[in-house]
């Protein structure tokens, strides 16, 4: 991995450049979408339709149910018809390539500028042009600084997209990298009509029964080992409590990480595809993001994650020994 000691300013005014150049985009997030993938590809969407643009939302995956609070998240289409045009392509909050998984289409798409917007220090600066800004809490602190570069309009609708990015990415300010500017960012956001009430409430307290059942279960089954905690989530499970998300570990991995006991926690997903879908959280002085870019995944020290070919044993075994060398390493 190359060396994150320092890095070049961000390229604010060529990433502006692309984007009012463009007049078709194609806004990209990560796979498994989290809020701070959707808020940043939603506000950045509508941000730009404002400016008269055909601007298209995509992920591979289906975003989570909790996040149907933001009125356009139903617009984020998981395909695309063969063929359409587009002149622009922005990959947001995703720190590598193939976390764009699906939707980009080499054959379509490669010739095209790619514009990188993300805070991730793993990220491999795949882009046309690379905002990466790893001091940033967020992606959507970075393209709420953007659309004030531009001098784009907020809506309310776009203040709650970029809130909710800044609130699940620093668990409503609780994590590390939260930062004067951060709660600077959440109180303008506020103040252009944002409700920080209601996106922590809708995004960060509010579970699905489901997702419940599987956090009990998962907690049952979890184990510790060395100071590193994990557990494994076959479909199986799934299946015999009859959860329907086909996806996610219900919160499980940020429980493990709240016990006195552990300094690193891990939580393995089977996925129906067979892969195995690994969240990683890290206490304050300790870091995953190394482990899981090793991986071929990324993220931040104490919140990363990756996905590995099944079987969901073989997964476990492949990265437990590691996680534990790491904990070692860093006590």
């Amino acid at each position: 991995m190359t060396s994150n000691a320092s890095f070049a300013a961000p390229p604010w005014e060529a990433a502006a450049a692309l984007l009012r150049a463009a007049s078709r985009v194609l806004l990209i997030a990560h796979v498994s979408p989290d809020g701070d993938a959707l808020g940043s590809t939603l506000a950045l969407t509508l941000a730009l339709r404002a400016q008269g643009k055909h601007a298209v939302p995509a992920c591979q995956d289906q975003p989570h149910p909790r996040f149907g609070f933001l009125p356009s998240v139903h617009e984020i289409r998981q395909a695309l018809p063969l063929g359409e045009a587009f002149d622009l392509i922005v990959a947001l909050d995703g720190s590598d390539a193939a976390r764009m998984g699906t939707i980009y289409q080499p054959a379509q798409h490669a010739s095209l500028p790619l514009l990188v917007i993300d805070h991730h220090i793993t990220n491999t600066r795949f882009g046309t042009v690379n905002l990466v800004d790893p001091s940033a809490a967020s992606t959507a602190e970075i393209v709420f600084a953007l659309l004030k570069r531009m001098d784009a309009p907020i809506t309310p609708e776009i203040a709650n997209a970029l809130l909710t990015g800044v609130v699940t990415d620093t668990q409503a300010f609780r994590t590390s990298n939260t930062t004067p500017q951060t709660l600077a960012v959440a109180m303008e956001l506020m103040q252009l009509g944002g409700n920080l009430q209601e996106v922590t409430r809708q995004a960060l307290v509010l579970r699905t029964f489901d997702s419940l059942r599987l956090l009990g279960a998962g907690l049952m089954s979890a184990k510790v080992e060395d100071r590193v905690a994990y557990a494994a989530l076959p479909q199986k499970l799934r299946e015999e409590l009859g959860v329907r998300e086909e996806r996610g570990d219900g919160g499980l991995v940020g429980m493990l990480i709240s016990a006195y006991e552990v300094d690193i926690a891990a939580v393995f997903v089977e996925l129906p595809n067979g892969e195995v879908e690994v969240g990683l959280r890290a206490q304050p002085g300790f870091d995953v993001a190394q482990v899981a870019f090793e991986m071929g995944g990324g993220g931040h020290p104490a919140a990363a994650g990756c996905t590995l070919p099944g079987p969901l044993r073989e997964a476990v075994n492949r990265l437990l020994p590691r996680l534990k060398q790491a904990a070692r390493e860093q006590r």
